[in-house]
């Protein structure tokens, strides 16, 4: 499923996809396509690295009650182990046909 990103991290701002508790795909409005590493476990633990950035980002996040996104912290790994919020908001499907059919 897709997902909206938003992060006091602007790296971080951008979309995803979603299976169950796996990330399988994250882009970056400022850094392009990431390359991410699910850490296991339940709900969303997974780290996501850019190019051109020193040091990847760790997001933990547990689904929301609705059930149409996620919620957390992401950490930078940097010297001072800067954290900031980061949450995914499901995008709202298409339509499975088009108007008139």
């Amino acid at each position: 499923m897709s997902y909206i990103t938003t992060s006091g991290f602007s790296d971080l701002v951008g979309s995803c996809e979603i299976s169950g508790d796996n990330v399988t795909s994250y882009y970056s409005d400022t850094r392009g396509t990431g390359t991410v590493t699910n850490l296991g476990g339940t709900n969303l633990n997974f780290r996501v690295s850019f190019a051109g950035v020193t040091r990847p980002y760790v997001i933990h996040a547990v689904g929301n009650g609705a059930g149409n996104g996620f919620s957390g912290n992401a950490n930078n790994n940097g010297p001072e182990e800067g954290e900031e919020t980061w949450a995914a908001t499901a995008t709202k499907p298409e339509a499975a046909y088009a108007k008139g059919e």
